[in-house]
């Protein structure tokens, strides 16, 4: 099946709280990510990188087709 497909029929797209939670989630991946910049230090980078890792996690516990398109490094 093609994969945009299968994003279609995901939880996040047929469930409003399955979408609230993760679009909470989205957001406070988005506002880690911002946090980051050319001088940031290796640590901060990989706290960073630890709590978007967490963050994947806890969508792919809600839907994790989802998850891995919008976190395919991870």
């Amino acid at each position: 099946m093609d994969k945009t497909k299968q994003v279609d029929l995901t939880p996040y797209f047929s469930d409003k709280d399955v979408r609230k939670s993760i679009d909470i989630l989205l957001h406070k991946n988005a506002v880690v990510q911002s946090s980051l910049g050319i001088d940031s230090t290796k640590e901060e980078k990989d706290i960073a990188h630890e709590k978007t890792k967490r963050i994947k996690t806890d969508i792919a516990a809600m839907d994790g087709v989802f998850a891995e398109h919008c976190f395919p490094e991870y």
